[in-house]
């Protein structure tokens, strides 16, 4: 995320908790120790300052700056929250949670694909050894 993304994010959620924010006082949230309530954004490299309050309560109310501050956590963050990749498997048409990009097929038919993939391989290598 770049430099001026965050900054907006950060002025955004801070001029929510300055408005919203019950625990927001004479500039410093009354929760958190460091007496700010967002402060930082969480990244891999950078922890951020999370009141749990103002995560739980204020922020929903604002649906688009919730998800986008949701995102900046980094993977597996417990605030993060991770919908599993589901896609329609291409033989059996049922929804299977996808491993990577390129998966096409539920666990089941991923093997069946193999064995069938593997017999015409098979196939056409007796094919070509017969003919010579």
């Amino acid at each position: 995320m770049n430099q001026r993304k965050v900054k907006s994010m950060r002025s955004k959620l801070s001029r929510l908790a300055k408005n919203e924010c019950a625990s927001y006082k004479d500039g410093a949230c009354a929760v958190q120790r460091c007496g700010q309530c967002i402060v930082a954004i969480e990244t891999d490299s950078m922890p951020g300052n999370v009141c749990g309050y103002f995560v739980r309560s204020v922020l929903p109310a604002v649906p688009e700056l919730h998800a986008e501050y949701v995102d900046t956590f980094p993977k597996g963050h417990a605030l993060r929250n991770e919908k599993p990749k589901l896609s329609d498997c291409k033989r059996c048409g049922e929804s299977f949670e996808k491993r990577g990009n390129a998966a096409k097929y539920c666990d089941d038919c991923r093997a069946l694909n193999d064995r069938d993939k593997a017999r015409a391989r098979k196939q056409k290598e007796r094919r070509q050894t017969s003919r010579n």
